[in-house]
């Protein structure tokens, strides 16, 4: 290894040939201490701290963000995890966290995240943590997930929930009111002259679920109808062919409805396709309405009634509140986010809903 001499004639290694291995024999502690120390994680003492900063120093080991780091100015470094199956809103909260970290200078790395197993979560999370990450983006459904997955011990690093439907204990949380928003489509429904409304609903596993199916329950007695149990059918996922078979146990009930208000584009996808086949005229005789405005509400014939919620915009929003709170928990590690920002959201009226059929 190569040793050059300073303009103050001290010796020190070649920068660019110095390891943190190097730095952690020089010190006589782990890597993971000196990744740590780098990191500015709580988990090491002040004099073991220093001890190792003065190696750092010393051997001149300044890769990027160790010097950043030494210098008090690092880069905040972001988790972003996401599900398997990529569907349009998280291909806009990936875009729109790149958007963002590229405007606010923060590092995110992102992994793949389980969605049936909170134990292989924690552990992904906390894997994650050990590497540099010191707070966390997460969409829903992973929101809810790390919620049960962290309900006994909590999240000690910053975390924002994205689109959560209601907000969740331990994190901040950027959304829409869906709950609101469901109500005024179903609203939008009576005004059309339905009275006979179903909803597909999605899982329960999910806080947008639940706000819709709130909102729609919310309409229906607001109109002075109770909630019927048979008119509420639960698909399983979000999935398309999970949708087919909700609408069909729907469409079978009798007196027939008039209405439905699915708990996404891709469950109204399911609900319009089904009617056709039934050969059931929407939206003469079935008016048919969904929620995201994802791009399926505009490839479907006719094009779907819904809710418009940019994701992109809130997946910044939360970015800029995970960057502050990031900065300011690196100085106090007892700060817990929890602010709850609610964006607008927009009914997006197309061809899929009409007046109710006159008996």
């Amino acid at each position: 290894m190569d040793i050059l001499e300073t303009r103050r004639g001290r010796r020190t290694l070649h920068p660019q040939r110095v390891t943190m291995k190097d730095v952690a024999e020089a010190a006589n502690v782990s890597t993971m201490t000196v990744s740590n120390v780098i990191h500015n994680r709580a988990y090491v003492t002040a004099e073991l701290r220093k001890l190792v900063q003065e190696k750092i120093k010393h051997l001149g080991y300044v890769p990027n963000r160790a010097a950043q780091e030494l210098a008090g100015v690092s880069r905040p470094h972001v988790g972003l995890l996401y599900p398997a199956i990529i569907n349009p809103f998280i291909a806009a909260v990936i875009a729109g966290s790149m958007r963002a970290a590229s405007r606010l200078k923060v590092d995110v790395s992102v992994q793949l995240a389980q969605l049936d197993d909170p134990r292989a979560l924690r552990t992904t999370m906390s894997r994650m943590k050990e590497a540099g990450v010191d707070g966390f983006l997460l969409p829903s459904p992973i929101a809810e997930l790390a919620a049960t997955a962290f309900r006994k011990k909590a999240l000690d690093v910053p975390a924002v929930a994205l689109a959560p439907g209601i907000p969740i204990a331990g994190m901040a949380s950027v959304r829409s009111d869906e709950r609101q928003a469901a109500y005024d489509i179903v609203s939008m429904l009576f005004d059309l002259g339905h009275r006979r409304i179903g909803h597909v609903a999605g899982p329960d596993s999910q806080g947008g679920s639940i706000a819709r199916l709130q909102g729609y329950s919310d309409a229906m007695r607001a109109h002075g109808l109770a909630p019927d149990p048979h008119l509420v059918i639960k698909s399983p996922s979000f999935r398309f062919q999970d949708g087919l078979a909700a609408a069909e146990t729907l469409m079978s009930s009798e007196p027939r409805v008039t209405a439905i208000f699915a708990a996404n584009d891709t469950l109204a996808a399911s609900v319009v396709a089904t009617a056709q086949r039934r050969g059931i005229s929407v939206p003469q005789d079935l008016s048919v309405v969904g929620y995201d405005d994802a791009p399926v509400a505009e490839q479907v014939w006719p094009g779907l009634t819904t809710i418009h919620q940019d994701a992109q915009v809130m997946t910044e929003r939360a970015m800029e509140i995970l960057e502050k709170g990031i900065k300011a928990w690196r100085k106090d590690r007892s700060i817990r986010l929890a602010e709850d920002v609610v964006v607008p959201y927009e009914v997006v009226r197309r061809a899929s809903c009409a007046p109710a059929p006159v008996k």
